[in-house]
């Protein structure tokens, strides 16, 4: 048990070399971490609110969506401000919000607001993000940093769900091209960026 957290702690510390000395390494119920996982309970909700919205309106599904929009804002800030950056919070945060994401995205398209071939972009891209970094964590003890265009990709789904919602479509279009072209891009660097990892731990680069 030692041994495990000190290899938590080791690779807490490696991840955010700039907040070392705020690390937590052992407590995962932090109040970042709360509303990180709460995007996660809250997304069934979210779903069924969609799925339901002739008979429920718009509202229930507004006030969901936007407590998941700001709380997805709140945690990494309330992480650094507070000091209680950690390791579990490091992993979560970018899956949880690559499911809420993919979630949102097929249920779009099963009730005809997205096209199919969108959404499974989206989607691929994600499960290659998750598996590599899946990998060369295991294998490597790595976390692998978000690249910028990765963060605001996101961003851009958003603003394609908000107008598909509104019922937008010339700004759903236009947001959905601009999505698109920043899936796309942002996949390719995460790729090299993994693949560039991988060649360094091979040669035994630090």
């Amino acid at each position: 048990m030692d041994d495990f957290k000190k290899k938590v702690e080791y690779l807490s510390k490696k991840y955010h070399s700039r907040y070392e000395k705020s690390v937590y390494v052992d407590k995962t119920l932090t109040l970042p971490n709360i509303l990180t996982f709460s995007r996660l309970v809250a997304l069934p909700f979210l779903l069924y609110t969609l799925f339901d919205i002739e008979r429920l309106g718009p509202v229930p599904t507004i006030a969901i969506g936007g407590y998941m929009f700001v709380s997805d804002l709140l945690d990494g800030v309330l992480a650094k401000y507070l000091g209680q950056i950690s390791l579990v919070g490091a992993i979560a945060d970018p899956v949880i919000d690559k499911v809420v994401i993919d979630a949102i995205a097929i249920t779009f398209a099963i009730i005809g607001w997205l096209p199919i071939w969108a959404v499974s972009l989206i989607i691929l891209r994600d499960m290659g993000i998750v598996i590599f970094g899946i990998k060369i964590f295991m294998r490597y003890g790595t976390l692998v940093t978000p690249v910028f265009l990765g963060r605001i990709t996101p961003l851009a789904w958003g603003a394609v769900f908000i107008t598909a919602f509104a019922y937008m479509p010339i700004l759903k279009w236009i947001f959905l091209s601009i999505a698109m072209v920043l899936t796309i891009v942002s996949g390719y660097l995460y790729y090299s960026r993994y693949s560039e990892l991988i060649a360094k731990k091979e040669r035994g680069d630090e």
